[in-house]
C-alpha cells in the first residue's frame, strides 16, 4: 500500500509540468512582446527523416527571428533530433566561433 501511495505522489508531481502549460503560454506570450537584444544562436537540424530527409529551412532560426534582434542561424548537416551528439566536432566549432573563441585546431 505504501508503494502505491508513493507512486501516486511521484506521478502527481510529474504531471505538474503539464498542468503548468496554460500558465507557461501566458508568460511566454508576455515575454515575447520585447525582443531579446543579446546575441542568440539558433541551432537547427539538417536532416529529419519525418520531413523527407534534408531540411531546407532552419526552423530554429525562423522561430528565433521573431523573438530576438540579433540571431545567428546554424543548420547542422547530417543531424536530426540529437544535434550535439550526431556531428559533435561541427557543433563545437560553431559554438566556439559564436562565443568568440579561437576556432583553430591545435
Amino acid at each position: 500500500m505504501l508503494v502505491i501511495i508513493l507512486l501516486q505522489a511521484e506521478c502527481a508531481r510529474g504531471f505538474e509540468y503539464y498542468r503548468a502549460v496554460p500558465q507557461d503560454a501566458i508568460q511566454n506570450q508576455n515575454y515575447s512582446k520585447t525582443k531579446l537584444t543579446m546575441p542568440v544562436i539558433a541551432v537547427g537540424a539538417g536532416y529529419i527523416p519525418a520531413f523527407g530527409g534534408n531540411v531546407t529551412i532552419n526552423y530554429a532560426l525562423y522561430g528565433m527571428q521573431k523573438l530576438t534582434q540579433n540571431v545567428t542561424g546554424i543548420k547542422v548537416p547530417l543531424s536530426g533530433y540529437w544535434i550535439p551528439e550526431e556531428p559533435p566536432d561541427f557543433v563545437v566549432k560553431q559554438f566556439v566561433n559564436f562565443f568568440g573563441g579561437d576556432n583553430t585546431d591545435k
